[in-house]
């Protein structure tokens, strides 16, 4: 076909002007060959193109299979998701179930350790117990006499006394503890304590006194040239309304019907003329 149209130059024109006949023909034929041309360019590309759609619908399956597997995955994901929520929460709730044991296996501890003092503390009190109990009521003679008779008396007279006193209670076989403090059988540590916060000068004299003046049955007659014992006295029944009056108060006599009729403590200054006033009535 090629050599053919490089060979022979023919046209239409010229095949129309020596035949109308054919002409046509020869158009026709022309339009023939360049179909046949077309076609010849446009088959490859069909086929390109088949194949083309082909892969596409195979990549589109391919696709289609991806995201069911992507599904799938996300699915699976939630799923492990949630399952590691639980699990997380389960191991919280045993960590917590784990620290209240753990308390209560360290208090249990403690109670077992302070059981194990307190029995060893409640054996040394039955100890001591019994051997307060041999001695008391050689302790509580002396205690009694001191309270009774020992408050007139300055500190090295008291110690002589009680001296006297303990070696006649061992003359008469009765026993007694040797070491007996008479502040502390007398007294608590918290009532010394209340005592020194209230201006007690912390001395066994001092506290001796007040021992008397808190086991009184009488009202008791205070010697006190220092004024410590006047201070300590209205510190110590400040909360029951004491009154502080004098024989030379004009308002004696109502303080005193006052702490007769309410039970408020009376403390009476200058006792040295009572005597006077008893006379007078």
């Amino acid at each position: 076909k090629q050599w053919y149209q490089r060979r022979v130059r023919v046209t239409f024109e010229m095949v129309d002007k020596a035949s109308k006949a054919c002409g046509p023909l020869c158009k026709w034929a022309r339009a023939v060959v360049s179909y046949s041309d077309m076609l010849a360019s446009v088959d490859p590309m069909r086929r390109e193109v088949a194949k083309l759609q082909q892969e596409a619908e195979e990549t589109e399956s391919s696709v289609k299979d991806v995201i069911d597997l992507i599904a799938r995955l996300e699915a699976s994901i939630q799923q492990y998701k949630e399952e590691y929520k639980g699990l997380i929460s389960e191991a919280q709730s045993i960590q917590n179930e784990y620290t209240v044991v753990q308390n209560k296996v360290a208090r249990a501890g403690k109670l077992i350790a302070s059981l194990s003092q307190e029995h060893e503390r409640w054996s040394k009190s039955s100890t001591t117990f019994q051997d307060q109990m041999e001695t008391l009521i050689g302790d509580v003679l002396l205690s009694s006499a001191f309270l009774a008779y020992a408050g007139y008396f300055d500190q090295q007279l008291r110690d002589t006394l009680f001296g006297t006193w303990s070696s006649h209670l061992h003359a008469a076989g009765i026993s007694f503890r040797s070491d007996l403090a008479r502040t502390e059988y007398l007294s608590n540590a918290d009532e010394r304590l209340q005592w020194t916060a209230n201006s007690l000068p912390a001395d066994d004299l001092c506290t001796e006194n007040a021992i008397m003046l808190k086991r009184f049955n009488r009202y008791p007659l205070i010697i006190d040239p220092s004024g410590q014992a006047t201070e300590f006295i209205l510190n110590e029944y400040k909360d029951k309304k004491i009154t502080k009056s004098s024989f030379l108060d004009d308002s004696f006599r109502k303080n005193l019907e006052s702490a007769l009729r309410f039970g408020n403590p009376l403390l009476v200054q200058d006792r040295f003329i009572v005597l006077a006033i008893l006379d007078q009535e």
